[in-house]
Formats: C-alpha cells, structure tokens, sequence
C-alpha cells in the first residue's frame, strides 16, 4: 500500500509466531498505514461500512469470518486461492498470490478501482447468514 492513495487500516493482533514481521511492517509502513491492533467484533461493522477494500491475504485460509462479514457489508474482497476460499467465493472476489507483492499491489489496485460487487454481497446473504 506503500505510495498508493488510499488508506490501509491493520485491525488485529500478530500471529504469535510473527511478532518481528509485524515489528518491520510498522517499520517500513508508509504515512497511509494506522494499525489499530485489536478490535471487539461489535465494532467491526463500522470499519467495514467505511471501507471499501477488505484484504485478508495469507497462505490458508478457511473462508475468512471477517472477508464474509466484509462482503456482506459491501466491501470487494482481496484474498488468496490458499485454501478453500474459492468454493465460498468464486470469482466475486479479487485474487492474489500471498508471496508476491506485485500479485498483492495488482489485486488492491483492480479492487479499488471496481465498482462495489452487489453480486458478491447477494451472494453472501443468499448462502452464509
């Protein structure tokens, strides 16, 4: 996200195992980066009502409780085939490779640029509330 126009919001804790990659990420996160650490669930809603993007990138992932919330609130989705995210998600959502930050950067960026997925967010109401 480093010199691109929009802002990343980091909401969580690190993985216990990655506490030095998160030390370097707010090392080298650029002015458009807030980490806001953990957040109660309660909340999530208003974060995912003001974005716009929902990023939830890493190697395996079940589905992603937070990329359904995010969905179901309107947001595009950018998250990686690891996993079984595609039988959840199909092609309603944007992919990436999760060791590529080019693969990462094109994906947030052809996000952004999309319209919301009204498709995705029916999608995700007709199937997993």
């Amino acid at each position: 996200m480093n010199n691109l126009p929009w802002r990343l919001v980091l909401i969580g804790n690190p993985a216990p195992n990655h506490v030095s990659y998160f030390e370097q990420i707010k090392r080298e996160a650029g002015p458009n980066v807030t980490i806001l650490g953990p957040v109660e669930h309660d909340h999530l809603p208003r974060y995912y009502k003001m974005a716009k993007v929902h990023a939830l990138i890493s190697w395996m992932e079940t589905t992603g409780l937070s990329s359904l919330e995010a969905g179901a609130m309107g947001c595009n989705l950018v998250i990686t085939d690891k996993g079984d995210t595609r039988d959840y998600f199909g092609d309603y959502a944007f992919y990436c490779e999760p060791d590529s930050t080019d693969s990462i950067r094109n994906a947030i960026v052809r996000a952004y640029e999309s319209p919301p997925s009204l498709k995705l967010r029916g999608h995700i109401l007709r199937n997993y509330t």
